[in-house]
């Protein structure tokens, strides 16, 4: 019997998610020429139909030849790195998310591991026939080559490579031609594999060498770090001077650095012309030089901050003697920390970070986007020094890297980042925290659409740890999870050093008369400014647009001029001198006739960032004025130089948009003005009245966190609307209730769960059909669990990037209903959209434009 056993042969299969649009996970065989095993978390070449793509191993099981599957498994035809790249505790999540989203799990992976090497196949075209193919170009009219803007490439290269194959083969006019020299026998296409990985920095380094002792006379029994550098070192061999001076500018720097290697460029940096000297020095055995890993430094130029000792408030005592030991004990409990702005917020979110790295545990700090990622980071680094990490979008792919395998590796225990941090491959959590929970951009809007405050809360519960959800303003849904009970409420009423919460001006701007009619101040607000510059303090004034105007209108016939790949107008940026679309980034000249009635009358209405900033330069001459939006933002270096000038009161007035809203804490400004509050209003979404008192409540929160009291002028043509007052009173709770009176008739959350879907396409009547057809699916499944359909309907914003948009909006008060639906749907994708339709899944929507 046992000599029967090992004559049964075992074979290793693999559970692997491949990077495409496949909904379940594929099963694949060790590799015949690989001895060894493959760990789970590793990334590997595999076949795919005729294609070759990356996939994730999220699995291994031996089978006997009795246990193999009848059907064909193909072997793994490569693996990426020796080591795993993702842990194997993170596989949970991507499934948890693959599923609640319904996204193809290798693509949620993909998405989590941006930098993870990978390949896929592509196409190299090459030319066959060099004389064909100038009959060609023979033929063709100049006005055709020009569009045809590889074809001279190709005539000199004789060939073009995978990424310009595909670009061409994604448009259909130059994908038709391109399939005519391949008919005609010129040019022939041939697979090829595009890998793409970053890969680790490394530099040379030098350090002692083992016959170091030898060469040198110097007695073993010596420790090194008795040496100096000056001291003789009765060298055997005669060295040239600059062979001693390179030796002892090594030995300063290696002592000095705890015998650590010294780096090649800072040896040259400190004497340019000793390559020759290393060299021989090297050959001697004095040195030894190899490479080693460096890690780039993502930190650059962040606003300084210096240490401090904070004495907490009775509040801030209460909520981390709640926090703290659940930390200790390991325990998932999911916190609200409700929390006035300028309360300390953010000493509580440190606090609780180091108890958790007390306990040998590590923390998780996510934050809605890069903007306030990089103000917190001073904090952060002030606090936890190296043990710091950073996730964000503004950070190269090398620095990202690096980051990811500090982390990876255990020397990194605190990460602080925006959305996609939420995947840092951290083991041992004790804490998650998520700042300013109810900011919408927590939600990606591309591939799977997760929402990163959930995939946190799941996160923690996964790693059986406490998650702190904070915010001055949260969100209703998180908010009645308190209600009901499923979250912790945790307030602090009091702003640090019981400083008042500023006093709020409403100015209404359709009754108030203003002495200048052509700008966008009130009289009350100019007067306010006035003040506050007579003071030697600050001001920041807030508009919830870019540019300069937002919409360009003939004057004569009244076109508004729109975007012509996408349904939206155009904003005109003058410092640009271009009209550009949000939306897609299509510009043109500002310089333009009418195309309706070619009138050359066209001027722009509405307001932007651009406009305000020119119009305080007017109104106050002599005062130091500065823009702060994603136009001027452009890199995050300008960011912080332009906060760093705001601190350092080198600017007066700070002009801007959602980006200087919140998480700012300068002291010295005491004035913030809301130009135009009215703007949310116009949006179809039912959160938009509390999205308005949420953003005026965190830019009302911005003055008076200083020493002097702060005033907030908030412009209106709406003064009497619920989110404005509400606002203007600092009361969430009054807000709150009002939401929660107005949702429940309709139905919408928290009193049911909303599933989005999605369809786009070239073309519109297909996109309608579409929707319509999948309505009709759907209905007696929706009649029968007691789903509503709101739709089909165009989305509201019905065309971007040439795609017209409708949408299918399914209300329910049952979660799983609303998933099975889904399924369905999803499970007759290819019969109910024509081809060019696209359909997708938006779970728990937050964008409904």
């Amino acid at each position: 019997m046992d000599v029967a056993y090992e004559c049964i042969s075992l074979m290793i299969l693999y559970e692997v998610a491949v990077a495409a649009p496949v909904d379940q996970t594929l099963t694949y065989g060790h590799p015949a020429d690989r001895k060894d095993d493959i760990s789970i978390g590793s990334c590997v070449l595999v076949p795919l139909g005729r294609r070759r793509v990356t996939g994730y191993v999220l699995d291994a099981s031996p089978q006997t030849t009795a246990e193999q599957p009848e059907f064909t498994v193909k072997p793994i035809l490569d693996v990426f790195a020796p080591a795993p790249f993702f842990p194997a505790f993170l596989i949970p999540l991507y499934r948890w998310i693959s599923s609640y989203y319904h996204h193809p799990l290798g693509e949620v992976i993909k998405t989590a591991l941006p930098l993870a090497p990978s390949a896929k196949s592509g196409y190299r075209v090459k030319v066959i026939n060099i004389e064909t193919l100038k009959l060609h170009e023979e033929s063709l009219e100049k006005s055709r080559l020009c569009e045809l803007n590889w074809f001279q490439a190709l005539l000199q290269t004789q060939e073009l490579p995978p990424a310009q194959v595909a670009k061409i083969r994604q448009d259909k006019v130059q994908k038709k031609y391109l399939q005519a020299l391949i008919k005609d026998g010129s040019v022939e296409l041939v697979s090829e594999l595009i890998a793409s990985q970053v890969k680790a920095k490394e530099e040379t380094v030098y350090t002692l060498a083992p016959t170091f002792f030898e060469n040198t006379g110097i007695s073993p029994t010596v420790e090194l770090s008795t040496l100096q550098p000056e001291d003789d070192l009765h060298l055997t061999k005669i060295f040239k001077p600059s062979e001693r001076k390179t030796l002892a500018l090594f030995l300063n720097n290696f002592l000095k650095n705890g015998t650590k290697p010294v780096a090649r460029k800072v040896l040259l940096t400190l004497y340019p012309n000793c390559a020759k000297a290393l060299s021989t020095l090297c050959d001697e055995g004095i040195f030894s030089k190899h490479n080693q890993r460096v890690y780039r430094d993502p930190f650059g130029n962040t606003i300084t901050s210096a240490p401090q000792t904070l004495t907490l408030t009775e509040e801030q005592q209460v909520v981390l003697e709640e926090i703290k030991p659940n930390i200790v004990a390991g325990e998932f409990k999911p916190f609200l920390l409700f929390g006035v702005t300028g309360c300390g917020k953010t000493e509580v979110y440190l606090q609780a970070a180091e108890a958790a790295l007390q306990q040998g545990k590590t923390a998780l700090v996510l934050v809605p986007e890069i903007a306030l990622a990089s103000q917190m980071e001073a904090q952060f680094y002030t606090r936890f020094g190296d043990q710091l990490a950073l996730f964000h979008s503004g950070l190269s792919q090398g620095e990202r890297l690096d980051q990811w395998q500090r982390v990876r590796e255990g020397s990194a225990k605190v990460v602080l980042g925006a959305r996609s941090a939420v995947f840092a491959p951290m083991d041992k959590l004790g804490v998650v925290i998520v700042d300013e929970e109810h900011e919408p951009a927590y939600k990606q809007e591309e591939g799977p659409r997760y929402h990163g405050r959930d995939v946190a809360v799941m996160r923690a519960k996964l790693a059986s740890c406490p998650i702190i959800l904070g915010s001055a303003t949260p969100s209703v849904t998180s908010y009645n999870n308190t209600v009901k009970g499923k979250y912790r409420l945790l307030t602090i009423t009091k702003r640090v050093q019981e400083k008042p919460l500023p006093k709020v001006n409403v100015i209404d701007l359709s009754t108030k008369k203003r002495a200048r009619r052509d700008l966008f101040f009130s009289d009350t607000l100019i007067r306010e400014i006035g003040n506050t510059l007579d003071n030697n303090q600050q001001a920041l004034l807030f508009v919830n647009r870019r540019g300069f105007s937002s919409t360009m209108l003939c004057r004569d016939c009244g076109h508004v001029l729109q975007c012509r790949h996408c349904q939206v107008s155009l904003t005109y940026h003058r410092s640009k001198g271009r009209l550009l679309c949000h939306y897609c980034g299509f510009t043109m000249s500002s310089q333009i006739i009418c195309p309706s009635c070619r009138s050359q009358n066209i001027a722009g209405v509405g307001i932007g960032a651009e406009r305000i900033e020119e119009e305080a330069k007017q109104l106050f001459p002599a005062a130091r004025v500065a823009r702060l939006d994603s136009d001027v933002a452009v890199k995050r270096k300008k960011y912080l130089s332009i906060l760093q000038s705001v601190k350092n009161k080198e600017i007066d007035i700070l002009v801007g948009t959602q980006m200087i809203a919140k998480g700012l804490h300068f002291p010295n400004i005491t004035l913030v003005g809301v130009i135009w509050a009215d703007a949310g209003f116009a949006i179809p979404d039912y959160k938009a009245s509390e999205r308005t008192f949420s953003l005026l409540s965190q830019v009302t929160g911005r003055a008076g966190r200083g020493d002097h009291p702060g005033k907030v002028i908030i412009q209106t043509n709406q003064p009497h609307h619920y989110a404005i007052r509400f606002a203007q009173a600092h009361d969430y709770r009054a807000m709150y209730d009002q939401e929660i009176e107005t949702r429940s008739p309709m139905g919408f959350p928290p009193f049911s769960r909303l599933i989005n879907i999605k369809f786009n396409g070239p073309d519109e009547t297909k996109v309608e059909q579409a929707a319509r057809k999948t309505s009709v699916f759907i209905n007696d499944d929706c009649k029968q669990h007691h789903i509503d359909i709101l739709g089909p309907s165009p989305s509201p914003v019905g065309k971007i990037k040439d795609k017209f948009r409708w949408q299918l909006l399914l209300k329910s008060v049952s979660a799983t209903a609303l998933h099975n639906v889904c399924l369905r749907i999803l499970s007759e994708r290819s019969s109910l959209c024509p081809q060019n339709v696209r359909m997708v899944v938006d779970v728990d929507p937050e964008n409904m434009m």
